[in-house]
C-alpha cells in the first residue's frame, strides 16, 4: 500500500509541475503577445513616417526641379540668339 501511495505522490508532483509549467507558458505567451502588439504599432508608426518623409522628399525634389527649370529659362532668355 505504501508503494501505491508513493506512486500517487509522484503522480501528484508531476501533475503539479505540469500545471505550473502550463501557467508559466500561458503567462509568457501573453507577455509575448503584448510585445508583438507594441512592435506592430511601432512598425505602423515607422511605416507612416517613411511614407511622410518620402512625400516630403518628392515635394522638395519637384520644387528643386521647378527652380532649375526657371533658372534654365532665365539663362536661355539672357543668351543672344
Amino acid at each position: 500500500m505504501t508503494k501505491e501511495i508513493d506512486k500517487f505522490e509522484i503522480l501528484e508532483e508531476k501533475i503539479t509541475q505540469l500545471v505550473d509549467a502550463y501557467a508559466s507558458l500561458t503567462n509568457e505567451k501573453a507577455s509575448l503577445g503584448e510585445k508583438l502588439a507594441q512592435k506592430e504599432l511601432e512598425i505602423q508608426g515607422l511605416t507612416e513616417k517613411v511614407a511622410r518623409l518620402s512625400k516630403e522628399r518628392e515635394t522638395a525634389r519637384e520644387k528643386v526641379e521647378g527652380l532649375l527649370n526657371r533658372l534654365d529659362i532665365l539663362i536661355s532668355a539672357d543668351r543672344p540668339h
